[in-house]
C-alpha cells in the first residue's frame, strides 16, 4: 500500500453511495412490521411513514404540514393512526404503486395509465415522470431506483430542516434538537431498538425532551449521515465519526470509516488508526494499520504524530521483523527522535526502546555514527552497554534480518554479456532478498535466484500476478523479425512449478497485460507482421481459453496499462508512425473506450503503477521538440480519476526507458532500462518516498537489464534464509552468473 501524493488532506469527504437504498429498505421493513408508522391510507388502511410519503407527494406533504406538532408517538395500534382517504382519481392499485415508489424508487409493472392518474391526484411528479412514455427515436435514460431513493432522502432532509415530521426532541448536552425518529432508526441500530421496544422511551411524551448521553456534535453527525450517507471535515471529524458510529451502532457510518482506515491510510493518519483499532479491539484494522506503518516507517517518523506515539507501540514497531528501514541506523534515528521529544524518557524506558534497535545489523561505518545520532537521547553509558551486548559472541540465535513478507522480483529481459561484446536475453528470475547500506551513501541489494523460464529466455514480454501466481505472456526469444511469442506460462513460486497455458491468438511484444476480475487482458503491442496493433484479447483463468475483445481506439506499442476501480487504463505508447503519445484512455472490454485528460508530456517505453486509487507514470522516452528524434522522459506525474487531472511530481534522477516498476514497502520502485540519449543501460534502482517527496537510490540490479518485467511475490521461506550465524554479512552478495 502506497501513500497518495500531494499535501496531507485537510478535508475528507466520505460518501456511501448505496446508503439511500439501505436506509429506505430499513424504513420499508419498519412499515411492514407496523413500527414507527403514523398514517393509515386508503380503504384498506395501508400504514406508512408520513415523512416518506411527503417526500414524493404534495398531497401527503399538506397532510404532514397540518399535523406538525400533533403527530402520534410510539408504535400505536393501527386503529389509533389518523386515516387518510384517497383523493379522487387515485385507485388502490395506483396508490400502492406510489407507495412502492416512495420506499423502493421503482414502480411495479402494469397499469401504467392508472398509476399515472393516481400520481397526478397525489401530486407525485417523479412518479408521473417514471410513467411517461419515452419519445420515439430519442429515448431518455430513466433514473435508476437508487437515484430516486436519493431524491426521497434529500426531500426528507429538507423536511427536517423545516421542522416537518420531527416527532421527537432529543436533549444533547445543553441543546434540544428536534429529530425524525425514522431517520435515526434507519441509520442507527441503537435508536431503532430504543424507539421500537416496549419501553417508555418508545412512547415518549413529545412535550418533554428525551435526555441522551450524546453531545450536540455527535447528534448532528448522526443526523447528517442519516440523510446524506456522508461525512465531511478534517481528520479529527473522521475519528469522531468512527467512535460515534461504534457507540450508537451506526454500522453504515462505521463501515465507511473502516474503508478509510484500511484503504486510505497516510503517514499522518496511520498512527491514529492503529491506536483507535487497538482501543476498540479491531484486530483486522490493527493488522492493516500496523502493516502500513511498518511499510512506510520513514515517512511516518517524519510526522508530528510519531512523537506522540505511546512507548509500547513504538517498541512494538521497532521489534518487528517487517520494519521497512533502508539500514538499521534509521531505526536508531527514529528511536532517538522519539526519546528527545519525550524528554529522554526514564532510564528503564530508554533501555527498552533502544534495545529494540538491532545494532548487530549495523555495518562498521554505521556503528561509528551511533554516538552522534544518539546524542541527547540517552545516557552514553547505556548506549555503550547495548552496543557491546549486541556484538558480543554468545551462544544465541543470530540477529534476525528485517524483511518484508513480499519481495521484488525481476523476470527475464535483455542485457549485455559480461565482456560487453553482444546482447543476450535472460531466462532468469531474481528476487531482492535484502537491502544493505555500505560506506557513505552507497546502497546494495542482495539478489537471490528464484527460478528461470521453462522455454528459454524472453524479453519485451508482459506479466500479471493473481493470487501470488505469476503469469508470463508473449515477448521475444531473440532478435529476429519472426521471433515474437504467443506462449503463456504460470509460475507458482511456493511450489517452484511452471504450467504451460493456452497461447494467445497471436504473438505480442512491447505490449501490456493487466489482470482484472479473474481475467487477464493483453492489449496492443507488436507482432511478427505489424509494428503496432489495436487488438485486445482476454484470458479466462477458469477455462484456460482466450477470446477477442473490443479493440483499442488506436494501434499502440510500448504503452503501459493498469487496473483501477473495475476498469483498465492505458497510457502513452507509440502509434503506427512511431510518434509518442500523451493520451490516457479508460478501456472497458464491452463498452466504447473513453479518452481522459492527457499527460503533461508524451511518453513510450514507460511505467504506470496504481497506488491508493491514483495512477503514477514515470520514465520512458518522448519526442525531441516535435522532431522524429527522441529524448529521455524524466517527468513523473500522478493522475486522479475523481478530478480527471494530472499533477507533476519530483522528476526522475536518471533515465529509465523500458525499465520495470513495482509498488512495495510504501514506495514506488523503478529499476533498469536504458537512456536513449546515451544508449547506456542502467542497473540502478530508484525509489520514490512519498513522505519526503524525493527519489532515493535503492541499489542496483544483478545486471543492467532492459525490456524486462518486475513484480511483487511472496517466496518460500527456505529461499530467504537462514543468514550466517552472528548476523548478516557486511557486504552484498550480488550473483554474477546470469
Amino acid at each position: 500500500m502506497w501513500v497518495a501524493e500531494g499535501p496531507a488532506p485537510n478535508q475528507w469527504d466520505l460518501r456511501d453511495r448505496a446508503h439511500a437504498g439501505r436506509f429506505l429498505a430499513v424504513a420499508d421493513d419498519l412499515r411492514t412490521a407496523g413500527q414507527l408508522v403514523d398514517v393509515a391510507v386508503g380503504p384498506e388502511g395501508d400504514v406508512a411513514h408520513a415523512v416518506v410519503l411527503a417526500s414524493v407527494s404534495s398531497f401527503f406533504l399538506r397532510f404532514l404540514e397540518s399535523r406538525t406538532g400533533s403527530l402520534p408517538h410510539g408504535s400505536l395500534p393501527h386503529g389509533s393512526l389518523p386515516h387518510v382517504p384517497l383523493p379522487p382519481g387515485a385507485t388502490p392499485w395506483g396508490w400502492r404503486a406510489v407507495l412502492a415508489f416512495a420506499y423502493g424508487g421503482a414502480l411495479p409493472n402494469g397499469k401504467e395509465e392508472e398509476v399515472e392518474e393516481a400520481a397526478r391526484a397525489l401530486g407525485a411528479p417523479r412518479v408521473m415522470a417514471a410513467c411517461a412514455p419515452q419519445p420515439e427515436g430519442n429515448p431518455q435514460p430513466s433514473p435508476e431506483p437508487l437515484e430516486e431513493q436519493w431524491e426521497t432522502l434529500k426531500s426528507m432532509r429538507q423536511l427536517h430542516a423545516g421542522g416537518l415530521g420531527c416527532d421527537l426532541r432529543l436533549q444533547a448536552g445543553d441543546e434540544i434538537i428536534p429529530v425524525q425518529r425514522l431517520a435515526l432508526s434507519c441509520s442507527c441500530d441503537f435508536f431503532r431498538a430504543l424507539f421500537t421496544c416496549p419501553m417508555r422511551e418508545a412512547a415518549h411524551d413529545p412535550a418533554t425532551p428525551l435526555a441522551t448521553m450524546l453531545s450536540p456534535d455527535e447528534l448532528r453527525l448522526l443526523l447528517s449521515f442519516a440523510y446524506t450517507g456522508a461525512v465531511a471535515g478534517p481528520w479529527p471529524t473522521v475519528l469522531e465519526a468512527a467512535e460515534t458510529s461504534l457507540r450508537y451502532q451506526a454500522w453504515g457510518l462505521f463501515t465507511l470509516c473502516l474503508d478509510v482506515f484500511t484503504r486510505c491510510l497516510t503517514p499522518e493518519t496511520g498512527l491514529d488508526v492503529l491506536a483507535f483499532a487497538m482501543d476498540y479491539g479491531l484486530a483486522h484494522v490493527v493488522r492493516v494499520a500496523e502493516d502500513y506503518i511498518l511499510a512506510t516507517f520513514p515517512s511516518v517518523v517524519a510526522t508530528p504524530a510519531f512523537l506522540d506515539l505511546p512507548a509500547h507501540l513504538l517498541i512494538r514497531l521497532l521489534r518487528s521483523d517487517a520494519l521497512n528501514v533502508l539500514h538499521e541506523l534509521e531505526a536508531l534515528e527514529a528511536a532517538c527522535r522519539w526519546l528527545v521529544a519525550n524528554g529522554g524518557g526514564q532510564d528503564n524506558q530508554a533501555r527498552e526502546v533502544l534495545s529494540s534497535v538491532r545494532f548487530a545489523l549495523m555495518s562498521g561505518q554505521e556503528l561509528k555514527k551511533v554516538p552522534s545520532v544518539a546524542a541527547g537521547a540517552a545516557n552514553p553509558g547505556l548506549l555503550h552497554q547495548l552496543v557491546v551486548a549486541s556484538l558480543a559472541p554468545m551462544d544465541r540465535l543470530p540477529c534476525r534480518v528485517r524483511s518484508w513478507p513480499e519481495v521484488l522480483v525481476v523476470c527475464g529481459g535483455d542485457t549485455l554479456t559480461t565482456d560487453t561484446a553482444a546482447r543476450k536475453p535472460s531466462k532468469h528470475l531474481w528476487f531482492a532478498h535484502r537491502y544493505l547500506s555500505t560506506v557513505g551513501l552507497v546502497k546494495q541489494v542482495e539478489w537471490r535466484a528464484l527460478g528461470h523460464f521453462p522455454d528459454g529466455p524472453r524479453f519485451r514480454h508482459a506479466v500479471a500476478v493473481i493470487g501470488n501466481a505469476l503469469y508470463i505472456l508473449g515477448g521475444k526469444h531473440y532478435y529476429g523479425v519472426r521471433d515474437t511469442l504467443a506462449s503463456v506460462y504460470r509460475y507458482q513460486p511456493m511450489e517452484d512449478s511452471w504450467e504451460h497455458l493456452a497461447s494467445m491468438a497471436c504473438g505480442r511484444s512491447c505490449f501490456a497485460a493487466v489482470a482484472l476480475g479473474g481475467f487477464i487482458y493483453a492489449l496492443g503491442g507488436s507482432s511478427n507482421e505489424l509494428f503496432c496493433m489495436d487488438t485486445v484479447e482476454c484470458y479466462d483463468l477458469a477455462s484456460d481459453t482466450w477470446r477477442r475483445c473490443q479493440p483499442l481506439p488506436k494501434a499502440l506499442c510500448g504503452h503501459a496499462a493498469c487496473a483501477l476501480d473495475g476498469a483498465l487504463y492505458v497510457s502513452g505508447g507509440c502509434d503506427e508512425a512511431c510518434r509518442c503519445q500523451a493520451s490516457l484512455l479508460r478501456y472497458a472490454p464491452d463498452a466504447p473506450a473513453t479518452f481522459l485528460a492527457s499527460m503533461n508530456g508524451e511518453r513510450a517505453g514507460h511505467i504506470m503503477e496504481e497506488a491508493r486509487g491514483q495512477l503514477y507514470v514515470a520514465g520512458g522516452l518522448c519526442q525531441r521538440g516535435g522532431q522524429r528524434g527522441y529524448s529521455d522522459q524524466l517527468a513523473f506525474e500522478v493522475y486522479s480519476p475523481s478530478l480527471d487531472s494530472w499533477v507533476l511530481l519530483s522528476p526522475l534522477p536518471h533515465a529509465h526507458v523500458t525499465g520495470g516498476a513495482v509498488v512495495l514497502g510504501g514506495e514506488l520502485i523503478i529499476l533498469g532500462g536504458y537512456s536513449h540519449e546515451t544508449y547506456e543501460d542502467t542497473h540502478l534502482i530508484h525509489a520514490y518516498q512519498p513522505g519526503t517527496r524525493r527519489w532515493i537510490t535503492r541499489g542496483t540490479l544483478p545486471h543492467a537489464y532492459t525490456d524486462f518485467q518486475a513484480c511483487v511475490l511472496t517466496v518460500p521461506p527456505a529461499l530467504r534464509g537462514p543468514d550466517p550465524v552472528g548476523g548478516p554479512s557486511r557486504s552484498s552478495s550480488v550473483p554474477h552468473n546470469i
